[in-house]
């Protein structure tokens, strides 16, 4: 748990330099530690709905949730291949996720939840992982 939220803290000051420097967009406020912490909480369970994981899943997966989040941010939203560069991030994510799971059918319902999770922006869900 302790990884998790020194990740979290280590968002909020990355995210909280973007701001300062003029990015960040969407114009929303700089979110607390406990907001980050609940935002990533609620992404991993729905990441995992009806997957039975132990809480050390639960805490690497919100690492790699959080390391995929911060390399996102470091991409230009400007630069030509900047799509290419989020696809790539999120699969990589979604490649690390499932290999926390040891079954196939957990395996298969990680994919669907990730696909049915809302997309930011309108852009279409990345692929889901390969079994």
């Amino acid at each position: 748990m302790k990884k998790l939220l020194s990740a979290a803290a280590m968002v909020m000051v990355i995210a909280g330099s973007a701001v300062a420097q003029g990015g960040g967009g969407g114009g929303g406020g700089q979110m607390t530690p406990e907001q980050m912490q609940a935002m990533m909480t609620r992404q991993v369970d729905m990441m995992f709905k009806d997957i039975t994981i132990t809480d050390a899943v639960k805490a690497k997966a919100g690492e790699i949730i959080s390391k995929a989040q911060m390399d996102m941010r470091g991409i230009d939203r400007a630069a030509a291949d900047a799509q290419e560069k989020r696809g790539a991030i999120s699969k990589k994510r979604n490649d690390d996720l499932t290999a926390l799971l040891t079954n196939d059918a957990d395996k298969a319902k990680l994919a669907a939840n990730i696909a049915a999770m809302p997309q930011r922006g309108g852009r279409p869900a990345p692929p889901p992982p390969a079994l």
